[in-house]
């Protein structure tokens, strides 16, 4: 045979798939059974009614489910925000109080300086009005006798009365 022969015998050749499965069924004894089991197609509108229910319905529940996502990011957005704020506040609550801190250091540091001065300065003054009076006393009428009777004739008598005079 010649292979164009087969190509137009294989082209003229059907089969009908439903006759040869009843063929065989009935061949091998089964029996013929009404086709409840087969469905009939569905009609092209009511195709397109569904197609329409389901593209709507995916459409909106991945618009929500999209919204509940983007709801979520900005939950977790604000939810950081307040944390950082939260450190923030914390931050400078402690920053605040050793600011506090050192400003009452210095405050004190300061005073006590200060009170220092005025100690020195009074010390000072009391040496000074010390000295002075003590130059006054030198310098007085009734020192300077008691000092030449003490040096000419000392004796206990005038060592007393140049320590009251004098203040030595």
């Amino acid at each position: 045979m010649d292979k164009r022969e087969i190509d137009e015998q294989l082209k003229n050749l059907s089969f009908d798939m439903d006759d040869e499965i009843d063929d065989r069924n009935e061949r091998l004894g089964h029996r013929s059974s009404a086709p409840s089991h087969v469905y009939r197609p569905m009609d092209p509108s009511h195709a397109i009614i569904l197609a329409a229910i389901i593209i709507v319905g995916g459409l909106w529940g991945g618009k929500l489910f999209y919204d509940y996502i983007q709801e979520q990011r900005m939950k977790a957005a604000l939810n950081e925000a307040g944390h950082y704020m939260q450190q923030a506040m914390r931050q400078a609550e402690e920053n605040s109080r050793q600011a506090q801190a050192e400003l009452q250091q210095r405050m004190a540091l300061e005073e006590e300086a200060r009170e220092q001065r005025q100690a020195e300065q009074l010390a000072q003054r009391q040496a000074e009005q010390a000295r002075i009076s003590q130059e006054k006393r030198f310098e007085s009428a009734q020192c300077q006798f008691w000092w030449q009777q003490h040096q000419q004739n000392p004796t206990e008598r005038t060592a007393q009365k140049k320590a009251e005079s004098c203040g030595d």
